[in-house]
């Protein structure tokens, strides 16, 4: 039996301004009803409190019927050990204490318009008193503490252990793939969905609250939502002329994943890599998480030819108690073999 009814599949923006098509929010859905799998079109919403709106109201659906769903962002769910010490955090486990700081630090309003760099900025004071750990900021918002170019160096390890290829560093915050911008403003919306009334009892969030191991089988889980991290751009795709590569990158990863659950082959993604030693394994548990699919430094082929015939594209998403503060108003990659070592 598959593991999950639904899988849920979310390319993020750190856009400041309401925009659509190109570098903006797209998620998609494939569901499975009656044995049948059902590719839903890529919805593509202007904000990100829109996006997370309409995916909490489909998540509460799948949970009103009791279906299991795979939840997947394009963001890092977590920052390379050492962060929350270096900031001063005491709570444990890490991962928590960042969410929560972060959770209760970005200000995202209805239009997009946000405070990261400000935040980072902060955060840079605090860890070092200069412009690092994070960089890359506009003219405008450049400061004592932040930077529009990299800044210095440190203790703190530029890229997390599931970091592959020419992954972009979570330090990064703009520019071309400035997936730092991403996880500050997709942090507080991913801890809100987690702690959601209605959600939060049947959620987990991959691999911190339910390890790095294979997934349980439906019997053994008391939970219906799993959060994973996911990475598009590990899946090479050939949009058409006329399509927008998110969109075809969200598509093709929840039909991806699905094939792989038919095949009784997702499930061992869950336990990552078999080369990770134990301290590896407690690190990535404890702080940095994990990007699920990755195996290596290679790309992987979509499993799309395995998906029954019948799948055809058819018509028309406690860490913080508190959802991301409102106003009024990516990552790249080529294939590279999988970087094992690192530094603290």
């Amino acid at each position: 039996m598959p593991e999950f009814d639904a899988y849920l599949m979310v390319d993020w923006s750190a856009s400041s301004s309401r925009v659509s098509g190109v570098n903006s929010v797209w998620y998609c859905q494939v569901d499975r009803t009656g044995g049948r799998l059902s590719v839903q079109e890529p919805e593509n919403p202007r904000t990100r409190h829109q996006a997370v709106d309409k995916i909490r109201e489909v998540l509460r659906e799948h949970v009103r019927k009791r279906q299991t769903t795979l939840v997947g962002f394009d963001f890092p769910y977590g920052y390379p050990a050492g962060f929350a010490k270096a900031l001063g955090l005491t709570d444990t486990p890490a991962w928590i204490s960042i969410w929560r700081e972060i959770a209760g630090r970005i200000v995202d309003h209805d239009d997009n318009s946000n405070n990261r760099f400000e935040v980072a900025a902060d955060f840079n004071r605090r860890v070092s008193g200069s412009c690092y750990p994070f960089w890359g900021c506009p003219s405008t918002r450049a400061s004592a503490t932040m930077s529009c170019t990299k800044g210095g160096s440190g203790l703190l390890a530029e890229k997390r252990i599931t970091d592959i290829g020419n992954m972009q560093p979570i330090w990064k915050l703009f520019g071309n793939g400035c997936v730092g911008s991403q996880a500050l403003l997709g942090i507080p919306y991913l801890a809100a969905l987690r702690n959601d009334a209605v959600l939060a009892p049947v959620s987990r969030v991959w691999p911190f609250e339910t390890g790095l191991g294979a997934l349980p089988g439906r019997p053994m889980r008391d939970y219906l939502i799993v959060h994973a991290e996911i990475y598009p751009s590990l899946l090479p795709i050939q949009p058409t002329e006329w399509e927008v590569k998110d969109a075809v990158q969200v598509r093709t990863m929840a039909a991806h994943f699905a094939a792989l659950d038919d095949t009784g082959e997702l499930s061992r993604l869950f336990a990552g890599p078999a080369v990770l030693t134990a301290e590896d394994r407690e690190r990535i548990e404890r702080e940095e998480g994990w990007t699920l699919g990755v195996l290596s430094g290679q790309q992987v082929q979509p499993r799309l030819a395995l998906q029954p015939p019948h799948v055809q594209p058819s018509a028309p998403w406690t860490v913080t108690e508190t959802p991301p503060h409102r106003g009024g108003s990516g990552r790249t990659t080529e294939p590279q073999r999988f970087r094992n070592q690192h530094s603290d």
